[in-house]
């Protein structure tokens, strides 16, 4: 959806307590199926008058069905996440919107609760134990910066970039690495070197 849109979405939902999908569908000229996309938006004005949500939530341990009381709505790591008490988990947890399905809104109330602020350090939500060392072709910038932000590499006299990060799940950063195809050359760890070779091998 073009950004113009969206924040024409948001300044809507900033200034209006309630909106349904069918208006913001036909006010911004996209179709319902997409405009279902709104639903969360619209519940975070729910919130305020204390209702609460269930959805379908999938994570990598596998999907369950959550009710959360929300509070806040966040834009990070170039995604849109919700920061919620979990009645499943008794605590406050952060939820991924795209990961999210069948939300509804329902018809029990709570107290607002004292809400800390989300720890949305880089270290907090991934906390590493993977150190990665590899160097791109210049072309990958954009990229290296949309993902990992500008000081996540040191540019080298040949014009590659030497990146360097801690990640978390090595099937994850496999995944990541493999879809530069042959822009990307990795350093460390040595042991990833051999699997991806294995993997460019099958």
């Amino acid at each position: 959806m073009k950004i113009d849109r969206l924040i024409g979405i948001l300044s809507i939902l900033l200034q209006k307590d309630t909106v349904t999908a069918p208006e913001l569908a036909e006010r911004f000229e996209v179709p319902l199926t997409v405009a279902g996309s709104f639903s969360f938006c619209i519940m975070r004005q729910r919130e305020r008058a204390g209702g609460s949500s269930s959805f379908l939530y999938y994570a990598p341990k596998g999907e369950s069905w959550r009710i959360i009381e929300p509070y806040y709505l966040i834009f990070r790591w170039s995604s849109w996440y919700v920061w919620g008490w979990c009645r499943l988990r008794k605590d406050f947890r952060l939820f991924k919107l795209n990961r999210m399905e069948e939300l509804r809104p329902s018809e029990r109330t709570f107290d607002k609760r004292l809400v800390p602020l989300p720890d949305l350090s880089n270290e907090r939500i991934f906390p590493g134990g993977i150190h990665v060392k590899a160097l791109f072709d210049a072309g990958c910038k954009w990229r290296l910066v949309e993902e990992f932000g500008a000081g996540c590499f040191q540019e080298q006299p040949d014009g590659r970039l030497l990146f360097s990060a801690d990640y978390t799940d090595e099937e994850n950063l496999l995944t990541w690495l493999l879809s530069f195809r042959d822009r990307v050359e990795l350093l460390e760890p040595e042991e990833l070197r051999e699997k991806i070779r294995m993997e460019l091998e099958r």
